[in-house]
């Protein structure tokens, strides 16, 4: 036979327990959300902070091209200051072509 309960004691509720589980996974839930946003705004932040560089450094790096193709057309063209720098540079295994414009069609 069971043992009723005394009646200043009750057992735990079955809800209880689930109402528990589920404010726990709730709060997991929610932690994880605030978690996941702030990391968002965080990498959109960096992606921001990057871009000025980047562009910078694309405008570099196009300045750069433009003087090496300059530089080979100088030397193709018999200059003897830049055959020097494109023999220097090819030494370093760096070569430069210049720039090959597109031929007209008939």
């Amino acid at each position: 036979m069971s043992d009723p309960a005394p009646t200043g004691q009750r057992k735990p509720s079955l809800e209880l327990g689930l109402a528990l589980l589920a404010l726990g996974f709730f709060a997991a839930v929610t932690f994880q959300t605030v978690q996941l946003v702030r990391e968002r705004v965080n990498y959109s932040a960096i992606l921001l902070n990057q871009q000025a560089p980047l562009e910078s450094t694309l405008k570099l790096r196009d300045q750069i091209n433009s003087l090496a193709n300059d530089t080979a057309a100088l030397a193709q063209s018999g200059n003897a200051a830049a055959k020097q720098v494109v023999d220097d540079l090819a030494r370093q295994h760096i070569t430069l072509h210049p720039a090959t414009t597109p031929s007209p069609t008939h």
